[in-house]
């Protein structure tokens, strides 16, 4: 690969990491070559809005002047963004990374005491806010709001100012995990993350021939932008390449399909779920979809008569499968048809990272073993805002322990087989969850599907399935057993089957497993 691809050693804490040899040192210094590369090339374009590089530049040098200036935020400082999908939310993220502050990412979902957690913790000095949908109550958590509202008269006026001495160590962002036990914990993500992300896919886009520099892409972003995949998979790493970001503030399905046809998309990040909702559309078979040449896809597997649809539907692209987590985005990856040939895999580390199976101790356990999944790389973050305690419990000597239970298989490829606290013990026979959920989302009929324990006074527990059908079918309790007892043990087959429309998630949408029926 060219010279930009090459990788050096890098002393990264206790750790010895690999990085990018050729990289900018600062997220905004990214940007800025992007900026003078290709000026008059789009950048973001939201609804009725569109902007070049050169005025996305604009905005983003009068934001930064004026929270420099008149809000007195100075390095380190941290300032909230609350803001949905549009094109404010690029200005002020690179805007607070021009002067060296660091961005805390809210999510527009959570309740006002979910929102005053947060901020009370990171105690931002100033918040970039939609004004349609802030809560005004607080306020009082921060010194200085900027209202989106207030925006337009700003960019008017413009402004200056100097980029602030930084390094790819310093913390860039603060983004939450989604708290499904406990209270959500600040991930302190810097520069070299956000960098190391952006230059890592579009060394994946080049290796795939997806790519095209000397025109740039377009990448449509459906995932709220508070998501590290739509955050730092996609909005950074297009950034980083020059290509055009197209942002939508929620899901239709006409909308995306108009999107994609009118702005001849190249690259789609989604769950499977979603892919299964958009390709169940009559509506589909209306729209011209050769101009993606990338999808990507993580969170749950594809399964093969799935893959097989995408195929037809997207007839020019290569697939990409993602696992990661907000402290370690993209960490494994399963490339085009590695996808179809392992379809329950996470694939292999990620391009510079690590990843290895370990026991309580630290220690590699034996091939085909289930263990903890550990990775190490510059795709890992720093640790927890203001939480020594999990930092160390979670972060050892470089590698980030991602409470995922997980084996290498036979193939050498990586399995996930369940969170670690959702482990079901059904008689002293563990049973992973994720590894009977990934059997049941090779179901043609099965959209959604969440697998847990229940309490059980011989067995001490036994398996539970809850499953969300492809709208417009109608898979039965026997069915979905029966699809198990050729790829599972007995004893893993779920006992119970409870059909449902929907699945409880938290508003970081996750399954919130505690919800779901106890009682059958």
């Amino acid at each position: 690969m060219e010279a930009k691809y090459r990788f050096e050693e890098k002393k990264a804490g206790p750790a010895t990491i690999k990085v990018y040899a050729d990289r900018p040192q600062t997220v905004f210094e990214m940007f800025h070559k992007t900026v003078e590369t290709c000026p008059g090339r789009e950048a973001v374009k939201c609804g009725d809005v569109c902007l070049t590089y050169a005025e996305l530049y604009g905005r983003v040098d009068a934001l930064a002047s004026y929270l420099k200036n008149d809000c007195r935020v100075t390095k380190g400082d941290r300032v909230a963004i609350f803001l949905p999908n549009n094109d404010i939310f690029p200005t002020a993220f690179l805007a607070i990374s021009k002067i060296g502050a660091v961005s805390v990412v809210l999510n527009t979902r959570l309740t006002k005491p979910e929102l005053a957690y947060q901020l009370e913790l990171t105690k931002p000095v100033a918040a970039v806010v939609d004004s349609e949908t802030w809560n005004k109550e607080l306020d009082e958590l921060t010194t200085h709001k900027v209202e989106s509202a207030f925006l337009a008269d700003l960019w008017e006026k413009g402004g200056t100012c100097p980029p602030a001495a930084a390094n790819e160590e310093d913390i860039h962002t603060i983004l939450f995990t989604s708290g499904t036990t406990g209270k959500p914990k600040g991930v302190r993500i810097v520069h070299r993350n956000f960098i190391h992300s952006a230059i890592r896919l579009e060394q994946y886009m080049e290796m795939l021939g997806v790519g095209d520099p000397g025109t740039g892409g377009k990448t449509l972003i459906v995932a709220p932008l508070f998501h590290v995949m739509a955050l730092q998979e996609q909005l950074m790493a297009c950034l980083r390449m020059g290509n055009t970001v197209v942002m939508m503030a929620a899901l239709s399905i006409v909308a995306f399909l108009e999107i994609v046809e009118k702005e001849g998309i190249n690259f789609l990040v989604g769950s499977p779920a979603i892919y299964r909702i958009l390709l169940g559309s009559e509506d589909v078979k209306n729209y011209d979809l050769s101009s993606v040449r990338l999808v990507g896809f993580g969170a749950a597997p594809m399964s093969p008569d799935l893959m097989g649809e995408m195929r037809k539907a997207f007839v020019n692209a290569k697939f990409f499968n993602g696992f990661g987590l907000t402290e370690a985005s993209i960490s494994l990856a399963a490339i085009d048809r590695e996808c179809m040939e392992h379809p329950t895999s996470i694939g292999h580390p990620s391009l510079g990272c690590e990843a290895k199976i370990v026991d309580e101790n630290m220690k590699e356990v034996p091939k085909g073993t289930v263990g903890e999944i550990a990775v190490r790389g510059p795709n890992v973050a720093d640790g927890y805002y203001e939480n020594p305690e999990e930092t160390k419990k979670i972060f050892r000597n470089g590698w980030f322990l991602t409470g995922d239970l997980g084996r290498i298989g036979d193939d050498g490829f990586f399995y996930v087989a369940s969170r670690k606290k959702d482990m079901i013990n059904r008689g002293g026979e563990n049973v992973y969850p994720v590894e009977v959920e990934n059997a049941i989302y090779l179901h043609p009929k099965v959209m959604e599907v969440a697998v847990y324990g229940v309490p059980d006074p011989v067995m001490g527990e036994k398996v539970a399935a809850a499953v969300v059908a492809v709208p417009g079918t109608t898979p039965t309790i026997e069915e979905i057993k029966s699809f198990c007892a050729d790829k599972l043990a007995k004893y893993k087959i779920p006992e119970y089957v409870q059909f449902t429309p929907f699945l409880p998630k938290n508003a970081g949408g996750k399954v919130i497993k505690d919800q779901l029926p106890k009682e059958f």
